[in-house]
């Protein structure tokens, strides 16, 4: 075994132990160039020395490491240290899909496609370079904590290894629990194998555990061979049967009767919710044939057949003597050992026919309240075996949930069937949930079995996505089955539309078309004015009001003055009385500075200011400005004052900051 801070490849720090496996060894490692965390695997030292295996590995490793794809542990170098082959791969960080199903289970149906397409997706990329896993299982099956994704390892591990020595003994079969039947034949593994093994892993997503145990790899794999899998709906009861056939088809005994491809199962999967496919009928498979004996191990057989061998040669050594009865009887064990055998046959045969007579068959009693069902079965000729009472959502009170043998099975006369009746609905207490995040809330409530509804509305003291209140009160105990939950989620504080600013470009120079444009083109309001001047020619813009620069908004007013070119000496004098009289109600400029408030405009948008006027022109009453800072902002607001004087009102978020007499 490497050891801590081992410099592997003078560039991987050995940093841990992540897993010490029955073919390679796992670490944790630092690659010190890119100062980035990997995984090292290396296979065993017992297995490096075989020239063949180390042929295979190096092969398996470079290929494996072509298999590009977001659902596959990345292979990242490929090499060896003093003879000791390794392949470096990319750290996930998170538990393996083991570990995960025994954390959350039950998962939602949604759940367990979303982790099997994955999954699907990454085998149908290795089948398609024709890579067979011939290893999958949940622990092969990692979950990156930071992000969710699957990510499939071990990929070209399993391949790097003779069949004989992936069966040949307990501590190399951890995955006799996923191993289809004619790999527990020694026979050749395929990619219908792989799909088997997808199966069984679908089945243990659903039903929170695999379908065959027993307390030898052998016992269990000689069920993978011969019985049926066990019921998933006596599991799961609401379990969808499209979903169930996709089990089915992947795990059946023939591999004739599995997809052809993984594509073939991702695509039967993706619609196995599907409301259209509900009344799907079950699955069944169309061959049926006759299982093989299980083989005998290889290595075990040519160990038998060597020594075999050796007796016969030293029987050619010896002497010939007189026959004896041992010898006459190895002579013809073949016809006597026949011969018992087939007597054996006839007397157990004999023995069922016989048993037949004495056998019934466990009734039907769903549904039946207890009294019922005991008169059911001792009518039967059976016992009363044990009363259990359960609680259930879909069996009333009183009623018989199921026996112990289940109904349809043989069972002698005389023996015992148990009973489970039903308690009624279980009561759920209720969680509090306000102040939680959504997806949290929503899978908590969804794990004890309550429905959810999401409803949605604005919070100035909810942070958005989380609760903000729940239609059922915490600590209330309701049947969960029965209840739907609505929790409203807050969408955060509500925002005022923000008006579109922008600074106000200098016109001066430009002509009265172009102001109108830019006018209308901003949404602002333009008001003109027409004076003499001598150094601004005809049409164009003398001056305007706010000047360039100031931050104005949709809607604000922007005021030109046009000039109306030189003034002549015949219009000088008529024009005289009304220039005087211009002058008693020339416009004044107030200048105005606003301070901006940091401590004000939480809605995101700035301080919200409101200008007032009162002049020739303007009512106090109405808004003369409407808009938003976000710094210290300095006004010029034009005042027509014929009477005299006029009044200034500025207001900052609902504070009045300035209210002065303006005059000229």
């Amino acid at each position: 075994m490497i050891t801590q801070g081992y410099l592997l490849g003078e560039r991987y720090k050995i940093l841990d132990t992540l897993g010490e496996g029955g073919m390679a060894n796992v670490y944790l490692a630092e690659d010190i160039i890119l100062q980035r965390k990997v995984a090292v695997k290396v296979l065993r030292l017992d297995l490096q020395r075989d020239p063949q295996t180390l042929k295979r590995f190096t092969r398996e490793a470079m290929a494996t490491s072509e298999l590009s794809h977001p659902n596959i542990v990345s292979v990242l170098d490929v090499d060896t240290d003093q003879g000791l082959p390794y392949m470096v791969m990319e750290y996930i960080k998170g538990p393996d899909l083991h570990q995960y199903l025994h954390d959350n289970y039950p998962l939602p149906f949604t759940e367990v496609i979303r982790i099997m397409d994955q999954i699907l997706s990454a085998v149908a990329l290795a089948h398609k370079h024709n890579v067979i896993h011939r290893d999958l299982k949940p622990e092969n099956i990692l979950i990156d904590e930071n992000t969710g994704k699957i990510k499939i390892a071990d990929f070209g591990i399993a391949v790097a290894l003779n069949q004989s020595t992936i069966t040949q003994t307990n501590s190399t079969m951890g995955s006799v629990h996923y191993m289809s039947p004619e790999q527990t034949k020694g026979g050749l593994v395929t990619k219908q194998s792989d799909i088997y093994s997808l199966g069984i892993i679908l089945y243990e997503l659903l039903a929170g555990k695999v379908p065959f145990g027993g307390e030898t790899a052998i016992s269990i794999a000689l069920k993978h061979l011969k019985e049926p899998l066990p019921d998933l709906k006596e599991i799961v009861p609401n379990l969808p049967q499209p979903l169930e056939n996709v089990v089915l088809c992947a795990t059946a005994k023939d591999p004739r009767d599995r997809y052809e491809s993984v594509l073939t199962m991702k695509a039967d999967l993706d619609t196995s919710l599907n409301p259209e496919r509900a009344n799907e009928p079950v699955f069944k498979p169309s061959h049926n044939p006759a299982l093989e004996e299980t083989r005998v191990i290889p290595t075990i057989i040519s160990s038998e057949d060597a020594a075999l061998k050796n007796v016969k040669e030293e029987k050619k050594q010896k002497p010939a003597k007189k026959k004896k009865f041992w010898q006459t009887f190895k002579e013809h064990k073949v016809w006597l050992l026949s011969s018992i055998f087939a007597i054996i046959v006839v007397l157990i045969c004999l023995i069922l026919a016989l048993s037949k007579t004495n056998q019934t068959t466990v009734p039907d009693v769903s549904d039946f309240d207890e009294n019922q069902a005991k008169q059911s079965l001792q009518a039967a000729g059976l016992k009363i075996g044990e009363i259990e009472y359960q609680y259930s959502d879909k069996v009333a009170k009183g009623k018989v949930i199921k026996t112990l043998p289940t109904k349809g099975n043989s069972i002698e006369k005389g023996k015992s069937v148990d009973l489970v009746i039903s308690k009624g609905a279980g009561l759920t207490t209720v969680p509090d949930l306000v102040g939680v995040y959504y997806t949290q809330a929503k899978k908590r409530l969804e794990k004890l079995g309550f429905k959810v509804e999401k409803e949605t509305d604005y919070s100035t003291e909810i942070s958005r996505n989380y609760v903000m209140s729940q239609s059922i009160e915490a600590g209330e105990r309701v049947n969960a089955a029965k209840t739907t939950i609505v929790i409203v989620v807050s969408k955060g504080s509500r925002k005022k539309a923000k008006p579109k600013q922008f600074k106000v470009k200098d016109l001066t120079g430009y002509s009265l078309k172009s102001a109108q444009d830019y006018a209308e083109e901003n949404g602002l309001t333009l008001k003109t004015e027409e004076r003499y001047s001598d150094t601004v020619e005809k049409g164009l813009i003398i001056s305007q009001n706010p000047t360039a620069g100031v931050t104005m908004a949709r809607g604000d007013t922007l005021e030109v003055v046009v000039s109306k070119g030189k003034q002549d000496s015949s219009s000088a004098s008529s024009d005289s009385a009304s220039s005087d009289s211009s002058s008693d109600t020339n416009s004044v400029n107030k200048s105005v500075s606003i301070s901006y408030d940091s401590s004000k405009g939480n809605n995101g948008n700035g301080n919200h200011i409101q200008i007032y006027i009162a002049d020739d022109n303007h009512q106090i009453t109405n808004v003369y400005r409407d808009f938003y800072i976000t710094q210290n902002t300095t006004l010029n607001i034009p005042f027509s004052l014929k009477n005299g004087s006029g009044t200034l009102i500025v207001v900052n978020d609902g504070t009045t900051v300035t209210n002065e007499r303006v005059t000229k």
